[in-house]
C-alpha cells in the first residue's frame, strides 16, 4: 500500500494525506458530520453560519433534512452551479475527487461521493480528511 505523502496536523489529531491537491478545510473549528454545510460555504465562499442558513432555508421550503442532496442542489442551483451526472460506459471506472480535479484547474465543484459531499475549487479539494480516492456518482459545476 502506498505511503501518505504528508500529514495535516489539527488539534491533536493528524490526517493522512495521500493526495497533493487536498487542502484541508473546516470553517466552524470542530470536526462533526458537516459535510453537506462544508462544501457548501466554500462553494459560495460564505461562512458556515451563512451556508447552515441557506441549505435550513431550503430545508423549510422543500420540506427536507438540510444536509440532504435536494437542499444542497436547490441551494447550489440557486447560485448558479449546474448538476452533471457521471455515467461511465461499461467497463470503465467512475473518476475519483483527486484525478477530477488534477484535470479541473478552473472552476467550482461539489462532489456527491459515496455518503458525503466535498467542494473542490481550482485544482484543489477541500475537506477534513483526504477523501480524494472517492469516486463520483455526480457533481454540481460553477466555471
Amino acid at each position: 500500500m502506498k505511503a501518505p505523502i504528508r500529514f495535516v496536523k489539527v488539534g491533536k489529531k493528524k490526517i493522512q494525506v495521500w493526495f497533493d491537491n487536498f487542502e484541508y478545510y473546516q470553517p466552524n473549528d470542530h470536526i462533526c458530520g458537516d459535510c453537506g454545510i462544508r462544501a457548501v460555504s466554500k462553494a459560495l465562499n460564505c461562512t458556515w453560519k451563512e451556508s447552515l442558513a441557506k441549505l435550513y432555508e431550503s430545508a423549510l421550503k422543500l420540506q427536507e433534512a438540510p444536509e440532504s442532496r435536494e437542499c444542497i442542489s436547490d441551494v447550489l442551483t440557486s447560485n448558479g452551479f449546474v448538476w452533471i451526472p457521471t455515467s461511465p460506459k461499461k467497463g470503465e471506472k467512475r473518476p475519483t475527487v483527486s484525478g477530477f480535479m488534477k484535470s479541473h484547474q478552473k472552476g467550482t465543484y461539489v462532489f456527491n461521493v459515496s455518503s458525503h459531499v466535498v467542494c473542490g475549487a481550482d485544482g484543489k479539494y477541500y475537506d477534513i480528511w483526504d477523501s480524494g480516492s472517492k469516486s463520483l456518482y455526480g457533481y454540481w459545476a460553477k466555471e
